[in-house]
């Protein structure tokens, strides 16, 4: 029947060629294995694979030879079964030329020469080979483990075809200590998936170059919540005053945590001139941001924010008038005499009429204290 399969092989139809080539796979005949071979350099890709997947039946060294070339095909998917079927030979020749492919641009491809490998029951002999062989065992984290030596491997896989592997690649480069690693992840702070960018922010979080900040400066008007978040966390821990611009900026942003990681960067400098961009975000939809912001105008201290504290005593969460009544005393222990909390007393009048009954009391108990500055009020009443 091979002279069969060798007609069906010159057919014009490339399912019947790959029909052909199914054959010959079953016919456990030695000498299919030439026409097999021969099928490698077929015009259609999906007739190379079926050739390549075939000669892994034939332990033979035309069939080892055959496909270490192949492992050099245009198509991937021809690589992958090449490398799949090498596994199966059983010859030792082909570790070399495996260890190449785990170096493949597709996924698929690596993934299959690390399993041919393991069946080869191939060890790793350096530490660059074992990152390579982690990474492509889809083991990214654990290739971090080989040091500088994971460096390369791990910068290859921020090119991978697969998002999920970038972004792996990215947070496992974080634990590794190696300047090379630096403008491949400015690169992939670019990357079109969100994920890989705020892992490749993460991962530059200890490199305080210029060209760094200048990225996470940039990266602030990312459409992406996280990414700008991952980058103002960053930034933050710097704690350079002159950002303090960009994260001024930032207290405008539509994702409340952004605005709580600029509201504490600006909150860590106590700088009393911080107040006036801060006050507006007394009024701000997040309670934890309001919060935030009145424990900062505590820590600044300037009196300009004693009205708008006085005014957050009514404030629907309890924890932000806690906050609030302790910002006060921080200021100024005397703060119900000041005028800055005089002028709170008409607002807090037009709550008295408010229909919820404990804003109506907490207005009632701060005027109470503001017409008798002597007395006593306890704004988590």
């Amino acid at each position: 029947m091979i002279w069969w399969n060798n007609m069906r092989l010159k057919s014009k139809d490339a399912q019947a060629r790959c029909n052909a080539i199914e054959s010959l796979a079953g016919s456990n005949d030695p000498h299919a294995i030439e026409p097999l071979i021969a099928s490698l350099e077929d015009v259609n890709a999906q007739v190379r694979r079926a050739a390549a997947q075939a000669l892994g039946k034939f332990s033979d060294p035309r069939s080892a030879d055959a496909l270490i070339t192949v492992l050099r095909d245009s198509n991937e998917g021809v690589r992958e079964a090449a490398a799949s079927s090498l596994g199966r030979l059983g010859d030792a020749r082909v570790t070399n030329p495996l260890l190449w492919a785990l170096k493949d641009g597709s996924t698929a491809v690596r993934a299959a020469a690390a399993g041919a490998l393991k069946s080869l029951e191939w060890k790793p002999s350096s530490k660059e080979e074992t990152a390579f062989f982690e990474i492509a065992s889809g083991h990214v984290n654990a290739a971090a483990r080989a040091g500088e030596a994971a460096v390369v491997p791990l910068v290859n896989e921020l090119q991978s075809d697969t998002g999920f592997l970038r972004r792996a690649a990215a947070a496992a480069l974080e634990g590794v200590n190696d300047s090379r690693r630096i403008q491949p992840l400015l690169a992939a702070a670019r990357d079109p998936d969100a994920t890989v960018r705020v892992s490749a922010i993460y991962a530059l979080a200890n490199e305080t170059t210029p060209e760094v900040a200048t990225m996470l400066v940039n990266t602030f008007r990312d459409q992406d919540r996280q990414v700008r978040l991952a980058a103002a966390e960053v930034l933050s821990k710097w704690e350079d005053p002159g950002y303090a611009p960009c994260f001024i900026d930032l207290l405008a942003d539509s994702h409340f945590e952004v605005r709580l990681t600029a509201v504490k960067f600006l909150a860590k400098r106590r700088d009393p001139e911080a107040a006036e961009v801060l006050l507006p975000l007394m009024q701000d939809a997040d309670n934890d941001v309001r919060l935030t912001v009145a424990q900062a105008l505590g820590l600044v201290g300037n009196p300009i924010a004693i009205e708008a504290l006085v005014l957050a005593l009514t404030d629907e969460e309890k924890v932000v008038r806690d906050a609030a009544a302790s910002a006060l005393d921080q200021i100024d222990v005397d703060w119900a005499g000041t005028e800055s909390a005089q002028r709170a007393a008409a607002q807090l009048e037009t709550l008295l009429q408010d229909r919820r009954a404990w804003v109506r009391s907490a207005a009632m108990q701060v005027l109470a204290r503001l017409r008798a500055p002597g007395g006593q009020i306890h704004a988590s009443q």
